[in-house]
């Protein structure tokens, strides 16, 4: 329930505060007062888009909306972390005067999106828009759908959740059979490369340390050499100079010094490793020298194995990737194993896939037709119940048929859901964007409500309606009649109705008026909540403008036959 409402700085009003009463509440005023801009400040609590010709002005709206029985919209915003007070939550929506909107529940910030989605679910606002959305295929299937939600409800649901898995089976079926197609284009291709590659064997990188092989035995005489006489000179053959016998004389001249000045141990330490490392660096070079193997077999050997591993590169590179070294053929080759396990599991996948669609498609059809009887069922029951409630809107001979054709398949089934009207006896039953006119479309529209109102199982948490214009084109008996019939929606909703009709506004249980104040030269609008007293006298000035003695009178009948459910169709006022 939506308890109050503030208005500041939103058009003439300057700054208002509307307390709204659980059952119908009425907003009445003259002309410019205001009562569109009560319409438009609501609109913006639940999330409404602003109209870029309003920057320039900077307002704000809040509200607070009652959370008893709202389950799904309380857990919503305990997960928002929106706080609550005694089982209310306040919702702002602050405009800058550039035309941007800040919006806030239970003092956290949200995007505009999700105060409509949250804020919005709570909250049907009904205007001539709204009125008109009416006549739209998709709304009338959606109003069916609610209407018999305990039986249509599981059904849609069903179908939905195939509807789903048939999208997603059917997505994964075209990249099986894309795989499978590849399959057959590159699987023997692929085998071929990998069985020539497990029969060459090759090596990370053994392309690289072949040519380097290579070079090293092209130039085996001088690099062997080169390494022996380098190990001569470091330690000598013949007892000739070397490195090695004169860095052991100097060890015996510090090693001699050291033992009157212990300072050159230091130094003598160093050449002992000095010599060590002499000692392992010419043995290294003798090994070098010894294990370079010059024969034109190792040559050959090694040229033969580095044909084989480029001519490898050369031939399975393109195929592979382009892969341009043994290092990334190999990479390559892993992908293609890889590729090749999919493709052996691509079919068996494709065949359980098929097969699941197929019964998938039974399924679906299944749920389909289950679906369509029992909107069919439904259709007969709706049109019956908003026929009921027209008779009570002085449209006592209209005829409503709900038809559920043939529609191509959609996530909400096959059916196209039409509302067809016949305003009188021996008229053709028409679209009611065709058959209604204005004030038949906003009757046909309340009776829908009342009749979807009335067949709501769950009354905790009964919706909000803001009627706006709901009365447009329409007056005496019928004008009374919609009073009526909104009273009794009031039993199962909060119903908010701005209107210029006083047979309207005679059957709200909170009556609230919009009076204009012009001072100064200058415009600006305030609420007040009326008493018995106020109301008569304001339903005095909608009958006839005026409060005369007879217009008093006429008020104060019609606001106690409005109160009473067992007056009269012939209450004063009608026919004006």
């Amino acid at each position: 329930m939506l308890s109050t409402l503030r208005i500041r700085r939103i058009g003439v009003i300057d700054d208002a505060t509307l307390e709204f009463g659980p059952g119908f509440t009425a907003l009445t005023g003259e002309t410019g007062a205001g009562k569109t801009m009560i319409v438009t400040g609501l609109s913006m609590l639940l999330g409404a888009r602003l109209d870029r010709g309003r920057a320039g002005t900077a307002g704000t709206v809040d509200g607070t909306l009652v959370l008893a029985g709202h389950d799904e919209l309380e857990t919503a915003l305990d997960e928002l972390g929106a706080e609550d007070e005694d089982g209310e939550v306040l919702v702002v929506r602050r405009v800058t005067k550039d035309g941007r909107s800040r919006a806030q529940i239970g003092g956290v910030p949200v995007p505009i999106g999700t105060l409509a989605r949250l804020v919005g679910s709570a909250v049907t606002v009904h205007g001539q828009a709204d009125q008109a959305r009416l006549r739209e295929a998709d709304q009338q299937r959606e109003a069916l759908d609610r209407f018999a939600g305990e039986t249509v409800g599981p059904l849609l649901q069903r179908h939905r959740e195939l509807w789903d898995r048939q999208q997603e089976l059917r997505g994964r079926v075209e990249e099986l059979e894309s795989l499978v197609a590849e399959r057959d284009r590159r699987g023997d291709q692929l085998r071929t490369a990998l069985e020539r590659i497990e029969e060459v064997d090759p090596q990370d990188g053994e392309d690289e340390s072949l040519r380097a092989q290579l070079e090293r035995l092209n130039h085996a005489v001088d690099l062997r050499a080169a390494a022996e006489q380098a190990s001569t000179l470091l330690l000598g053959q013949d007892d000739g100079p070397a490195v090695g016998s004169l860095l052991d004389l100097a060890i015996d001249q510090v090693r001699t010094a050291s033992g009157t000045d212990p300072e050159l141990e230091g130094t003598l330490g160093r050449l002992e490793s000095l010599r060590l490392e002499l000692s392992d660096a010419a043995a290294d070079l003798s090994r070098y020298a010894d294990g370079i193997d010059a024969s034109p077999g190792s040559v050959e050997q090694a040229n033969e194995r580095l044909h084989e591993v480029t001519t490898l590169v050369r031939d399975l590179g393109p195929s592979l990737g382009g892969a341009a070294t043994i290092g990334e053929l190999l990479e390559s080759s892993r992908t293609a194993a890889a590729d090749l396990d999919r493709f052996d599991g691509a079919e068996t996948e494709l065949s359980a896939a098929r097969e699941e669609m197929t019964g998938l498609e039974t399924a679906l059809d299944e749920a389909a037709e289950a679906l369509s009887d029992a909107r069919r069922e439904a259709a007969s029951r709706l049109a019956r119940a908003v026929e009921s409630e027209l008779v009570h809107l002085e449209m006592p001979q209209a005829s409503l048929e709900v038809e559920v054709a043939p529609h191509a398949p959609r996530p909400h089934g096959r059916d196209r859901v039409a509302f067809l009207l016949a305003p009188h006896p021996g008229a053709d039953h028409l679209p009611v964007a065709t058959a209604a006119s204005g004030g038949e479309l906003s009757r046909v529209m309340l009776a829908l409500e009342v009749a979807l109102g009335s067949s709501r199982e769950d009354r905790t948490a009964a919706p909000v309606f803001v009627f706006d214009e709901i009365d447009a084109g329409i007056g005496g008996r019928a004008a009374l009649a919609v009073g009526q019939r909104l009273q009794r929606l009031a039993e199962n909703a909060q119903v908010i109705v701005v209107t210029h009709l006083p047979q309207v506004a005679s059957h709200a249980s909170t009556h609230l008026q919009i009076v204009k104040h012009s001072e100064g030269g200058g415009t600006s609008s305030t609420v007040q909540r009326l008493d018995r007293e106020g109301r008569i006298h304001e339903l005095a000035r909608m009958l006839s403008g005026e409060t005369s003695e007879l217009a008093l009178a006429h008020a104060r009948e019609l606001l106690d036959d409005s109160a009473d459910p067992s007056a009269s169709a012939s209450t004063p006022g009608e026919g004006r």
